[in-house]
């Protein structure tokens, strides 16, 4: 009471308070960053090895699995993923959440130093590199110049435009897409290097050992001292094409040593008539053979993608990232930079999204409270609890580090309701004891004290209902740590604001009102007072003089509720679909098909694709696609287009994707054709159903070929694939070393020759005006078209003769896999599929499983869900979030039994809560919403919620049998009195949650279960609490009350109304 004496007493005291709450309010506003969601970084170490020309299976055999299993000792290692294509491997180690990145990094590095010895010696080192998933790409920028050659643009891109653009504040990383690497070409001509005795290995020996540049030491002249630079590189495609070529007739003599006889002729002195590179080879200044094609909306184009570090605010980098167009353009003369797609505006739009059903969500809880209290001053000091809380939450946040994203302003938005509760029933309150007879700040001290517990047991309710909320486990705990601690901040304040502010402004300006409430609201007034006449004096009397009807009705509401779950009416998933307006159209041919055709088709597509009118940018991509396993996987088979919608788009995305799925295989003939709507968490492409196919004995891929059928056919899924593609053409080279030994020859030289022949060869590098050259040996496209050629290449015994593979070596067919992908240190077969719209994602899952059981697989073969996939995000959710139900209950419980000191009222007041259940599962079941993320955190807001309602009858019906009530006349008095503060705060925070459960603004269909679980418990809350309460108050409640100083009820009684109980008859008690 002295806090609330304090304040009332010294007016300027709340004026004071106020300012210094806004000014740190809007301060911390100001600094705070700004994202989509959370930081749920879960530390990741990538490594990434490059040895071209490598088959899948060899990169696994002899690369990947000796980096496995050093990895997996590893300290608080979770996972370890890899994806390993021709030539390229990326293995990521995943660890615990909470451990360190840069002890993770230096572990990484550690133990793959370890594994050194074991990969080839060739070999170029591999790149280790942390990223946080969590980190989005904000900016799409394009990049134009018509002065630049195309290879003059792509030096120019990677050597000084990256730099440039990482300059701007808050950019981590920029990727370029669709540059070409320049190089000189070495085509041999094979007919004229056997006419001259030569092998490619004596060509690719040449050009690396006649581009040298070393350091020649110091001179130490008398009067300085002058360091000496050997200039021995090559600069130009013409200095390549005069080097000379040792003949053969010296070789034969030279034996072994011929390579480095071959460079050690001076290529500046060539004597007449020797034999040049350029006469068995043509030499031409080009580019590397490119194998993959970059398209934006159909045009070939080089564009950035600009990702935000980590603690930077995603808005404004990307704002960074636009301010700084002018001064790059400036910088680089004849460059145009162009926003292709600004990925950071969704983010924009999810935070203006919430941002605007907060202010909705006011706007009609100030409507609640102008009809409840029928006086604008009264509502104002109710609505002053909001931004005094609000501003002081946003203080805390920003002192505990937070961000302002979708969850925390979800959790600022749910708060609404519960800032208003305490004001509305500490002013309820002051008024009633003004109207009867206090003056203003007498009523202002005397309302409050009276209500004082039973405000502080809401609160603390509150607090304790969503307090474990932030300290759930896992990543779904860090997710939602911010939300259950803004909550928990927000609600305290309002407690802080309902003892402090509301009765001092209710003492000293709106109780000393007189103006004239409206004719609308006196009639609203006159209707809620017969309402509250009506329940008082004929439903609950009639309630309690036949109670086992209302306990009946309770609990055959709540069967039929609970029922709904098994029954499959309502099923679970993670986190509803969402509309991003993004979609993602993937094509794959049968492998070992040409990039030619690839090619065409994702044009053909991206033709069809802009036909679209609601589309804003497409990029095409041919022989490549985003992995939804992690990284980029290059085949020439495979294409992606990323489509991305305008934000006034007349249709949804899943009408686009639909329509697409119909009109897209015919674009692509003999190509599986899958379209995807980008993910609801960061976008992306991985889908929802993700199962992982492994077997102990012999290749998984015939029995996931039967699971992905299995899966095809169960009603709800869509996009079924599956990661086993068909085996890629590959022939193996196999070496007889006893013809080998008998030749005198090295199989590392046979083998180098062919990889040059068919891979190219990397002789050397040389440095130009527009940086770093390859100059690459290679045979030319038209003898790489037929297998016959590899037998015929010519290599180059120890004794200098020349003899050919096919003398020491013959092919296998032999078909591997395009793609290998292993989690864990095993080959595992990812069945995907999507979740049809309004189809619960559990329920497609169970009937998977049922299906399962048909096909009777081996004991050897095993399926289980995705570890880092939904399905496992959906369980982890389901049972941290169901515990930290129960852990609610029971707290909230022990928390009431430690406050009323005793057990029973607190058991009384619980059954406010299951009665909840009825309507927020009913509602969820006639609006088709599922039991996800968002809709379980409704649940467990309830508990606090509708246990208030218990709280304000048992609390105050207590105190009236202090005053010398018995029970049942203190009920039915505390039940009329508490009736206005129960419906205007259970109102109030429906029309709070009513803009979250229509969800009007685009985005919020995700989060749309939250509100009509809060609205539907919270409906039949108070229809069924208002009446069962009371029933079960009188039931248990002990006929002899003592608060601690031995006070004995009398009971009042009504003449000619009875009670049944127990074969009693009990007179009902009157007002």
């Amino acid at each position: 009471m002295w806090l609330t004496r304090l304040f009332v007493q010294r007016p300027a005291l709340v004026f004071v308070m106020l300012a210094f709450v806004t000014i740190a309010g809007l301060i911390s506003y100001r600094t705070l960053v700004q994202q989509q969601t959370p930081n749920v970084d879960l530390p990741t170490v990538t490594i990434t090895v490059n040895y071209p020309g490598a088959s899948p299976t060899e990169m696994r055999d002899n690369i990947v699995r000796p980096i496995e299993d050093q990895l997996a000792g590893a300290p608080d290692l979770n996972v370890i993923n890899s994806t390993v294509q021709l030539g390229r491997a990326n293995i990521s180690a995943i660890f615990n959440l909470g451990a360190s990145t840069i002890v993770s990094l230096q572990e990484v590095q550690r133990r793959l130093q370890a594994a050194q010895s074991r990969l080839p010696n060739d070999l170029t080192t591999p790149t280790v590199q942390t990223f946080n998933p969590s980190e989005p790409t904000v900016v799409f920028l394009g990049a134009t110049a018509r002065s630049y050659s195309k290879a003059g643009l792509s030096q120019l891109i990677q050597n000084s435009i990256i730099p440039a653009v990482e300059q701007a504040p808050g950019v981590a990383n920029v990727n370029a897409y669709g540059i070409v690497n320049p190089a000189i070409e070495v085509t041999i001509d094979p007919v004229s290097l056997l006419a001259n005795n030569l092998t490619l290995n004596d060509v690719v020996n040449t050009i690396a050992n006649n581009n040298q540049r070393l350091p020649g030491g110091i001179v130490y002249q008398p009067t300085r001292e002058t360091t000496v630079d050997i200039r021995g590189d090559v600069q130009t495609p013409e200095q390549v094409t005069n080097l000379p070529l040792q003949a053969a007739a010296g070789l034969a003599a030279s034996g072994s040593a011929s390579p480095s006889a071959a460079g050690s002729l001076n290529p500046w002195s060539l004597a007449p008539g020797a034999l040049r590179i350029g006469d068995v080879a043509s030499v031409s200044d080009g580019y590397e053979t490119q194998r993959v094609y970059s398209y934006v909306n159909g045009k070939t184009e080089m564009y950035l993608a600009v990702q935000k570090a980590t603690e930077a605010n995603e808005v404004d980098t990307a704002k960074n990232v636009i301010a700084a167009i002018p001064r790059l353009e400036a910088q680089f003369p004849g460059v145009r930079f162009t926003v292709i797609h600004l990925s950071a505006k969704y983010t924009e739009q999810q935070i203006n999204a919430v941002f605007r059903t907060l202010l909705e969500g006011v706007m009609l809880t100030s409507l609640v409270l102008m009809l409840f209290l029928g006086s604008w001053r009264a509502a104002i000091v109710v609505l002053i609890a909001i931004p005094t809380s609000l501003l002081i939450t946003l203080t805390v946040m920003k002192l505990a580090n937070f961000t302002i994203d979708t969850v925390s302003l979800l959790a600022m938005t749910l708060v609404i309701g519960i800032l208003v509760d305490d004001s509305i029933v500490v002013l309820e309150n002051i008024e009633r004891h003004h109207k009867n007879g206090d003056p203003p700040l007498h009523a202002a001290v005397n309302g409050r004290s009276e209500i004082g517990l039973a405000a502080i047991v809401i609160t603390m309710v509150d607090v304790v209902v969503f307090l474990p909320i932030a300290f759930l486990p896992g990543v779904v705990g860090k997710f939602l740590v911010e939300f259950g601690l803004v909550v928990v901040v927000a609600t305290l304040t309002s407690l802080w604001t309902s003892f402090t502010v509301t009765p001092t402004l209710a003492g000293r300006w709106s109780l000393k009102s007189k103006w004239r409430p409206w004719a609308p609201l006196r009639a609203f007034e006159r209707g809620f007072q017969r309402a509250r006449l009506w329940y008082a004096e004929k439903l609950l009397p009639a309630g309690l003089r036949h109670p086992w009807i209302v306990v009946g009705i309770s609990a055959v509401s709540l069967a039929g509720a609970l029922s709904l779950i098994p029954l499959g009416v309502i099923g679970f998933e993670f986190i509803p679909a969402q509309d991003r307006g993004e979609l993602y159209v993937q094509v794959t041919y049968p492998t070992g098909t040409p990039l030619a055709k690839t090619n065409g088709a994702v044009q053909r597509l991206g033709e069809l694709v802009n036909t679209i009118p609601d589309v804003d940018v497409a990029t095409e991509t041919a022989g490549a696609y985003s992995s939804p396993f992690g990284g980029f996987i290059q085949q020439g088979a495979v294409g992606q287009i990323h489509v991305f919608l305008k934000d006034d788009r007349r249709r949804s995305t899943n009408d686009w994707v639909q329509w697409l799925r119909k009109r897209a295989p015919g674009v692509a003939e003999g190509a599986e054709v899958v379209v995807i709507p980008a993910g609801s968490s960061g976008g992306g492409n991985a889908q929802p159903l993700d199962y992982l196919v492994t077997s102990l004995q012999g290749d998984p891929a015939p029995y996931a070929a039967k699971i992905e059928q299995t899966l095809k056919d169960t009603t709800g899924s869509v996009n079924v694939t599956s990661s086993a593609e068909t085996l890629s053409p590959q022939v193996e080279v196999i070496f007889d070393r006893r013809a080998a030994q008998a030749l005198n020859v090295g199989i590392g030289t046979a083998s180098q020759a062919i990889r040059a022949a068919f891979g190219g060869a990397l002789a050397t590098q040389f440095e130009s005006p527009d940086g770093l050259k390859d100059v690459q040996v290679i045979y030319p496209v038209s003898r790489q078209t037929s297998l016959k050629e590899v037998p015929a290449i010519p290599i180059r015994t120890n004794n200098g003769t020349i003899i050919h593979v096919g003398d020491i070596a013959h092919l296998v067919w032999a078909p591997a896999p395009p793609v290998i992908t292993r989690v864990n240190r095993q080959s595992v077969i990812h069945i995907t599929g999507n979740v049809a719209p309004g189809v619960a994602q559990s329920n497609v899952e169970k009937a998977f499983q049922q299906r399962l059981t048909q096909l009777h697989l081996p004991a050897f073969v095993s399926i289980h869900a995705n570890p880092n996939g939904n399905q496992q995000n959906t369980r982890d959710t389901v049972i941290g979030l169901a515990a930290a139900l129960m852990l609610s209950f029971a707290l909230v419980y022990l928390l009431m039994t430690a406050l009323y000191n005793g057990y029973v009222t607190p058991f009384i007041i619980m059954f406010s809560v299951p009665v909840a259940t009825v309507g927020a599962l009913g509602a969820l079941a006639l609006t088709h919403q599922t039991l996800n993320l968002f809709s379980l955190i409704g649940t467990i807001m309830l508990v606090g919620l509708v246990t208030k309602n218990g709280i304000l009858l048992v609390d105050f019906a207590n105190i009236l049998r202090e005053r010398g009530y018995g029970k049942a006349a203190a009920i039915l008095e505390s039940a009329r009195v508490r009736f206005r503060p129960i419906v205007m705060t259970t109102v109030s925070m429906i029309a709070g949650m009513a803009p979250l459960a229509f969800a009007l603004v685009p985005g919020m269909e995700t989060r749309q279960g939250l509100g009509i679980v809060v609205i539907g418990g919270l409906a039949s809350s108070l229809l069924l609490t208002l009446v069962l309460v009371p029933v079960v108050y009188v039931w248990l409640a002990p006929e002899r009350y003592d608060a601690g100083r031995g006070l004995e009820g009398e009971e009042k009684r009504i003449p000619g109304l009875e009670l049944e109980r127990g074969g009693m008859r009990q007179a009902l008690p009157t007002e």
